[in-house]
């Protein structure tokens, strides 16, 4: 039986992911590594792909969106996920310790070391009487409510960057257009009522491409980090970026930290919502978000 099984997003990071794999071909066959690859034909065939696959492990190489299909597809099950970065994000290898150059990731692959890492759960209801809920998906890294997944969105219509400028631009590109929801969220327990910009609820630290919204998240630790910003104008906005990508926003006003197992999050008007940087909702009124500790083994450098 094959060691690895490779899933391979052939457009993720704007093209990349075909290319990416070719690169560690030489480097595998090299050491004699047993592997079988499954190329991507469309949105869902990861998951499937992954669920059905032989191999103990197996390997995302694609962005963040491929890792969630592959999450999707195995945890729970004693399959481990190994990661060679190829998105255009590549947030959550910042979470695990996996090298964003790809022979590097290989080393990581083949000589790292197994960790449990927890799982989130998003269900989003399209109607105010909670009729047509979607199904509920996982998630690794995390879930924007609002500006950031309005974000999202619009990155899939720039077809000619990728990493940090192409969400930079999207941001640009997204100002005037946001119209803030006033949102409530619901903790166990109690809840806030705000005019929300947006609010990332991370199990990794990092969103976007490089936007530390959560930045004191950690994936073993059996919470949610939730970072809500209130409403703010362009001026506002521009100011505070420079801060989230450095995870120095902690005292910006209108920003809020909570750490919490689950929330609900709820609006009269309509809003987006992403997880791991793919949407899952574009007329959601009501969303829910949980965690599941130490529910999928990831393959990580040693000294994490």
């Amino acid at each position: 039986m094959n060691q690895l099984t490779f899933i391979v997003n052939p457009v993720a990071g704007k093209g990349a992911g075909k290319k990416v794999f070719a690169s560690i071909r030489g480097e595998l066959d090299g050491r004699g590594i047993p592997y079988d690859f499954i190329e991507t034909t469309g949105p869902g065939h990861a998951t499937e792909a992954a669920r059905t696959a032989a191999a103990p492990t197996v390997v995302s190489v694609g962005g963040d969106g491929t890792i969630n299909e592959i999450a999707n597809g195995i945890t729970g099950s004693t399959k481990s996920l190994g990661i060679i970065p190829a998105g255009s994000g590549n947030d959550f290898i910042k979470s695990v310790g996996v090298p964003r150059q790809p022979l590097q990731a290989v080393h990581t692959l083949l000589e790292g070391f197994t960790r449990p890492v927890d799982i989130g759960t998003v269900r989003c209801t399209p109607t105010a009487d909670g009729g047509g809920n979607f199904a509920p998906r996982l998630f690794v890294n995390g879930v924007g409510v609002g500006f950031d997944a309005a974000v999202a969105a619009r990155t899939r219509e720039i077809p000619f960057l990728s990493g940090t400028p192409l969400y930079v631009l999207a941001v640009l590109q997204t100002l005037g257009k946001y119209a803030p929801p006033n949102f409530k969220i619901q903790f166990d327990g109690s809840s806030r009522e705000v005019r929300g910009l947006l609010i990332a609820v991370g199990n990794g630290r990092c969103a976007g491409g490089g936007f530390y919204l959560t930045p004191e998240a950690r994936v073993d630790d059996g919470l949610l980090d939730i970072c809500s910003v209130d409403d703010k104008n362009i001026l506002e906005i521009l100011s505070l970026m420079p801060r989230v990508m450095r995870g120095k926003h902690h005292n910006v006003p209108g920003v809020k930290f909570f750490k919490e197992k689950r929330l609900t999050i709820s609006a009269d008007e309509q809003f987006y919502v992403h997880a791991d940087g793919e949407i899952v909702g574009a007329n959601v009124r009501r969303v829910e978000i949980g965690l599941y500790s130490s529910q999928l083994n990831v393959i990580c450098r040693q000294d994490q």
